[in-house]
């Protein structure tokens, strides 16, 4: 896979919820990489990102495991699974779906670094991620690209669906 997988934690890394200390990543920037580019794009934390940026979590990522017939590496339960077991679905997920590497980049006011057994997983805290992007390392959000409200209602839910179906036939061949 060509782009990095965006995997975005919610409170204390993106502006709805702000880190105390620093930037917070706007959530245009998550809706822009979401529904104007090619990455796939993940809410890794609380799943009212979900609903804010119209993007899938975990949970999706479980439920087309299961449906696929494999054995996910943990379970998803919102609550109580760890950020930990939230990312190990996914690098499952890509594993199962994906000839090749996947490069992961988590953004999450929580440094993760320390679980990552080798994983294509490069952290970011919230400050330097605005700064990885204002650097270029990153794609700049064209945040005019993203029409409507900032923050999505529960009906736009399934704009993740693409995203979604390319994972249901990779995984039903």
């Amino acid at each position: 896979m060509r782009d990095p997988v965006f995997c975005f934690d919610r409170d204390k890394t993106i502006d709805v919820n702000p880190p105390e200390n620093g930037p917070a990543v706007p959530l245009s920037w998550v809706q822009y990489y979401a529904h104007c580019t090619e990455h796939d794009v993940w809410a890794t934390g609380n799943p009212r990102l979900c609903r804010e940026a119209g993007i899938p979590s975990p949970r999706e990522a479980r439920e087309l495991l299961d449906t696929a017939g494999c054995e996910p590496v943990a379970s998803y339960d919102r609550m109580n699974s760890g950020r930990i077991d939230r990312l190990r679905l996914l690098n499952q997920l890509y594993g199962e779906s994906y000839d090749g590497s996947v490069e992961f980049v988590v953004v999450d006011d929580t440094d993760v670094t320390e679980y990552t057994d080798g994983r294509s997983w490069s952290y970011y805290s919230p400050a330097e991620f605005v700064i990885a992007v204002k650097n270029g390392a990153f794609p700049t959000p064209d945040t005019a690209a993203v029409s409507g409200s900032p923050y999505r209602t529960p009906e736009h839910g399934d704009c993740y669906r693409p995203q979604l179906e390319r994972f249901e036939r990779r995984l039903s061949n």
